[in-house]
């Protein structure tokens, strides 16, 4: 995103607003809710679908529907990572990993492990389980 945030991990963690009265709104829906498509995004801010997509793309270089997309995937890599820790990598494996990824995904908002499965191959390149047997940093405490 280049004029007003870095990046998703950025926006994601970040405690202060970013000035940005759109960008702010975004992020604290996405904060609250388990938004889904850029239509739900449009309806909770009671904006026009278009302005709104418009004014996203002119203030940050990005598509809000990719924005989106990538602030679930966050979010569910940051739940992968702390259950992994939680529960030791060596204990997820098999009927573990699948439960572990369902539930991310319902907590995510996704219908099922496969729907999240196919984001993390489009930003990620491989699928949940792939990404979720590599290494991977620990969450900050």
């Amino acid at each position: 995103m280049k004029y007003v945030i870095e990046s998703i991990e950025e926006l994601y963690k970040a405690r202060e607003p970013t000035g940005h009265v759109i960008v702010d709104a975004v992020v604290n829906v996405l904060r609250q809710t388990k938004v889904i498509r850029v239509t739900d995004m449009a309806l909770l801010l009671e904006a026009d679908l278009r302005e709104l997509q418009c004014s996203w793309h002119l203030m940050t270089g990005t598509h809000l529907q990719d924005v989106i997309a990538q602030w679930r995937l966050y979010q569910a890599q940051e739940l992968i990572r702390t259950r992994l820790v939680e529960w030791g990598e060596a204990a997820c494996t098999g009927v573990c990993a699948n439960r572990l990824l369902t539930d991310v995904a319902r907590r995510c908002g996704w219908r099922s492990q496969r729907v999240m499965s196919k984001v993390f191959e489009r930003y990620c390149s491989c699928s949940a389980l792939e990404w979720m047997g590599k290494p991977h940093p620990n969450p900050p405490q």
